[in-house]
């Protein structure tokens, strides 16, 4: 059987990290010791609660935590074939999840990269929700270097908060960029470039949702821009995102007059705006 090892790096998870612990034990083919906390020196119960799971547990200095940076640790002392990077408030939502996001990946040797499908959660409201369902929709997706002219930055969109990695065409690749935010996107396009696929798995689900303050959302928009910025030579080759912006505000727009929800357009419409003013503040490197 193929190894694979589920990473999860962890701060103050609370209450939640029991219940993604124990969705975590149930999983198909999965043993404990072949999972591994990353903790972040939190000063709650989450290490006791991954230890008393049985899981791998290895502490570091909070300072030290960099998104591309410890997990490119993890993929370095791994011996697994296959690496499930998961966030500790993603929880999968049955018990071959896992198994199911990292089939692709053994039966063809060509896709580098799965990420699964993350549905909302409960109060989030219709907001939240339209924003889970336009991306990730319920129909699984593989993409190529020949999918970039029809789907343009989309061929590169991920997300490591549910995705699996062939670890050999990982280290291949050269790992995870030592940034702070984008390390799956920046990687995805590496993989991209070097002829692998990645495959978007909506069979396999986690419940993972986020509700922003607009100060949140626009902090967020600040850093995608400043990715864009400092990468933007990555970036250019796969097109520009003000496209797939505009099919957001439309979907999200026909998704509140089809649930008439309109009482509600002013307020997508701030959202929307701090989203763009934030993000071309960052790709401007003013700050």
């Amino acid at each position: 059987m193929n190894n694979i090892e589920i990473i999860v790096p962890t701060y103050n998870a609370g209450k939640k990290f029991d219940k993604l612990a124990g969705a975590l034990l149930q999983q198909k083919n999965i043993v404990p010791r072949n999972i591994r906390i990353i903790d972040s020196s939190s000063a709650d119960n989450t290490v006791n609660i991954a230890e008393q799971a049985g899981f791998q547990v290895q502490i570091i200095e909070k300072k030290e935590f960099g998104h591309g940076r410890t997990r490119n640790i993890s993929a370095s002392q791994s011996q697994a074939d296959y690496l499930v990077f998961l966030t500790q408030d993603a929880i999968p939502a049955a018990p071959d999840t896992i198994w199911k996001l990292c089939l692709p990946l053994i039966e063809n040797s060509s896709i580098a990269l799965t990420y699964g499908r993350q549905l909302p959660v409960s109060g989030i409201g219709i907001l939240g929700n339209h924003a889970r369902l336009f991306n990730y929709p319920a129909q699984s997706l593989l993409k190529t270097k020949g999918d970039i002219p029809r789907l343009g930055i989309k061929t590169i969109f991920c997300s490591d908060s549910f995705a699996a990695y062939n670890r050999r065409k990982l280290l291949e690749s050269g790992n995870f960029p030592d940034v702070n935010f984008g390390e799956d996107t920046l990687i995805a396009a590496k993989f991209i470039k070097d002829g692998y696929a990645v495959y978007y798995n909506a069979d396999a689900c986690v419940y993972h949702a986020h509700s922003f303050t607009l100060s949140e959302e626009f902090k967020r928009s600040v850093v995608i821009g400043k990715l864009h910025h400092d990468y933007q030579s990555v970036f250019d080759s796969f097109g520009t995102v003000n496209g797939e912006g505009i099919k957001f505000v439309k979907s999200e727009i026909h998704t509140l007059i089809a649930h008439k929800c309109i009482k509600l357009l002013p307020i997508a419409c701030i959202h929307n705006f701090v989203k763009y003013f934030g993000y071309r503040l960052g790709k401007s490197d003013v700050l």
